[in-house]
């Protein structure tokens, strides 16, 4: 009996498949997507800070990228980024010039990466690779840290909530004069700053070791200078800062519209801000402030 040879199944026609088209995998919907400029206040550094980055990407596959990036603008000595909870979706590049860093900055603000349009802008201080080149580094304390930030809010707190208990042992309820009379204001920045904590990232740099959180509205040596004139010169800012005592020199960014300008004390700086506040170049009016640390 001959074998059966089994019959071929009929090819049927493709049928329309209902519901919407299927997406191809791998696509990252573009989020904060909003371009924001870098802070002007921040004086120049080899290093620069990128925020806003996509932590959902394997770090090694992120460093990788940031290198392929941004090293067409100079060379980088290194790259510090993190997966920790204060510290996932940043990075910090460290570039052998300056010049470099400025590049990077002006040319990659608000660049997608993985539907993230990232943040640039120069770091508060010098990394660790180069202070050690230098021989300026100093040793930190190892083991995670949360942000000066989160730590100074917390122990705001913690002393409007002694305050509190003791006004409250001494009889010093509602409607009657409290011996400290700093808790009302106490009480209005707590206030302020019991905001969400994404608003509080968002706001600040985070810094791995190496790098120091922001002290705004500190007194400092350094003054920072707005407002000035688009051709700005050293010699016209020097004019308006050398008749106070204990000025060094001044570094002008004239296409910023800004400048840095050096004294040899914080009072001496704090004496020039008072008295200097408001002063003229060319029929511009500048803004004086300390520049951050």
């Amino acid at each position: 009996m001959a074998a059966q040879i089994p019959l071929m199944p009929p090819i049927l026609p493709s049928l329309p498949v209902a519901g919407p088209p299927l997406k191809p995998r791998g696509v990252i919907k573009p989020q904060y997507t909003q371009k924001v400029e870098a802070d002007p206040s921040i004086p120049p550094n080899q290093t620069i800070y990128v925020k806003n980055l996509n932590d959902r990407i394997p770090l090694r596959i992120l460093k990788a990228e940031l290198r392929r990036l941004f090293e067409k603008f100079g060379t980088i000595l290194d790259i510090v980024a993190m997966n920790s909870f204060w510290r996932k979706g940043q990075a910090w590049i460290v570039y052998e010039q300056v010049e470099f860093a400025t590049k990077a900055l002006e040319e990659m603000q608000g660049f997608m990466l993985h539907g993230h349009a990232i943040r640039v802008n120069y770091a508060l201080e010098q990394s660790d690779v180069v202070t050690k080149a230098n021989g300026t580094f100093v040793p930190r304390p190892s083991g995670p840290k949360k942000p000066k930030a989160i730590i100074a809010r917390e122990a705001t707190q913690q002393q409007l909530f002694k305050d509190m208990q003791t006004d409250f042992v001494k009889g010093n309820f509602d409607g009657m004069r409290h011996p400290n009379e700093g808790v009302p204001q106490m009480m209005a920045q707590a206030r302020i700053q019991q905001q969400p904590r994404a608003q509080v990232m968002d706001s600040m740099q985070i810094h791995p070791r190496g790098f120091s959180a922001p002290a705004h509205g500190l007194a400092n040596r350094i003054l920072f200078v707005e407002g000035l004139p688009q051709d700005v010169t050293t010699e016209e800012v020097d004019g308006i800062f050398q008749t106070i005592s204990g000025f060094i020199e001044s570094r002008v960014i004239p296409s910023r519209r800004v400048a840095f300008v050096d004294f040899n004390t914080e009072i001496n700086s704090e004496f020039a801000l008072q008295t200097l506040q408001g002063s003229e170049i060319r029929g511009h009016t500048i803004n004086i402030s300390f520049a951050k640390h």
